[in-house]
């Protein structure tokens, strides 16, 4: 499993496309999208089973279209408040639903590829 997991370093366009995805035409994000964007891609690695082709000559990763918009939702959510969902009043508990929602989980099952494993 760990051949799969590949160092992914978002160019600038890439960059951009996530920005215009997520309709943003500052520039006050881009230090988060570098950081959080290999971080969500190794995440799409291991639950697809998909290196997508590998390193390109170029040094470049070609990813998806699925594959971008489902990063562009992650990091959407991830910029926004976490959803209270649940409270208790005696003791104080909170409970906050920070898991991606299975509608844009979908995105990426297209890319799914089946695991073997030997007995």
């Amino acid at each position: 499993m760990s051949d799969l997991i590949l160092e992914y370093i978002p160019t600038t366009s890439e960059i951009e496309e996530i920005k215009g995805i997520l309709q943003w035409t500052d520039t006050k994000h881009d230090v988060y999208l570098q950081t959080m964007m290999p971080m969500i891609f190794e995440d799409v690695q291991i639950q697809t089973n998909n290196d997508f082709g590998g390193i390109l000559e170029d040094g470049t990763i070609r990813i998806p279209g699925g594959v971008k918009i489902y990063m562009a939702k992650v990091i959407e959510m991830n910029m926004q408040k976490a959803s209270l969902k649940s409270r208790s009043m005696g003791s104080v508990s909170y409970s906050y639903n920070l898991e991606v929602p299975e509608s844009v989980k979908r995105l990426i099952r297209p890319y799914r590829r089946a695991k073997f494993r030997a007995f």
